[in-house]
């Protein structure tokens, strides 16, 4: 069990919601594009009462893996010895990142343990099949389950928003991790990259240099908590990076549907990702009629329309 003292994260700027139907999800967050932290969705999930560092260390000891530490190069690690990385982590000195692996292929016999998956997450067009099979493997790649364990201290990487105008769930599992959200209207301030234009040059918001990046002292950001068994949405196109409050455990599906389709065919034509041939084509006949589809079939229309 997660024994660590919650930590009072209710922030005026972002809605937390209970008891949320999916119409109302649909209606106030999915389509308007509005982060929300979901509190209740997780009640059921085996992996709130299991899962800890210590359950990875006597489960998975002897697993081996590497992680790209950064300055330190690629490091060889048995889950055993991360985990005692994990544990002692700090600010000072904070643990490598295990993170963005596919869940179901990385702990397979834990995958009983996170369901049934909140209905908030579907439909999830990225999970299905496309005539084109390079998009087809994009996109099923894309929308695959990933899995998080870090150490207090340590932080993704940099301040970016999800490539391929997806939408991310994030799930924490154990442990606090502190979220830093940018709405999409602050982009001017948060010097996107020229080859890499969802993230930021910035490399430590926490610390910038402002003479040389003086417009992000003008960038509002959101910042809470997230806490075990709490969902956090994040639409598509906000920037967002975290930073681990103790040790912590969590999960990330991304989603594209009728909310964010539209998004996905203009990425698609300015970066064109998947093949040389008219790519928006193709993926608005393929966002059009599954939106018919959905809207047949619900409960998945959105309430207003």
């Amino acid at each position: 069990m997660n024994s660590i003292e919650p930590i009072a994260t209710v922030n005026p700027e972002i809605d937390y919601r209970s008891n949320l139907s999916y119409e109302e999800f649909a209606q106030n967050y999915l389509y308007p594009h509005k982060p929300v932290v979901i509190t209740d969705a997780l009640r059921s999930w085996r992996a709130l009462s299991r899962w800890s560092p210590e359950f990875f260390k006597r489960e998975f000891g002897d697993m081996q893996f590497t992680i790209d530490t950064g300055k330190n190069g690629v490091v060889e690690f048995t889950m055993d010895s991360f985990i005692d990385r994990v544990i002692a982590s700090n600010e000072s000195n904070p643990a490598p990142y295990f993170r963005n692996r596919v869940f179901h292929q990385t702990f397979p016999s834990l995958v009983k343990d996170v369901e049934p998956l909140p209905p908030y997450i579907f439909p999830n067009w990225m999970s299905e099949r496309f005539l084109l099979k390079n998009v087809q493997g994009k996109l099923n790649r894309g929308g695959l389950m990933e899995i998080y364990i870090g150490g207090k201290g340590g932080a993704f990487p940099y301040l970016h928003y999800d490539g391929m105008a997806t939408h991310a769930f994030l799930i924490q599992i154990f442990g606090q991790k502190r979220f830093i959200l940018f709405d999409p209207e602050q982009e001017q301030y948060l010097y996107p990259s020229a080859d890499r234009p969802n993230h930021t040059q910035i490399a430590d918001i926490d610390r910038p240099n402002l003479e040389k990046f003086p417009l992000f002292a003008k960038a509002k950001p959101i910042s809470f908590v997230l806490e075990p068994g709490e969902i956090l949405f994040i639409p598509y196109r906000w920037w967002h990076t975290t930073k681990m409050l103790s040790p912590s455990i969590s999960l990330s599906v991304n989603v594209l549907n009728a909310s964010n389709w539209a998004a996905l065919c203009d990425w698609a034509s300015v970066r064109n990702p998947f093949v040389k041939v008219p790519v928006r084509m193709y993926l608005n006949a393929a966002g059009s009629w599954r939106s018919v589809r959905d809207r047949r079939n619900g409960p998945f229309r959105p309430a207003h329309s």
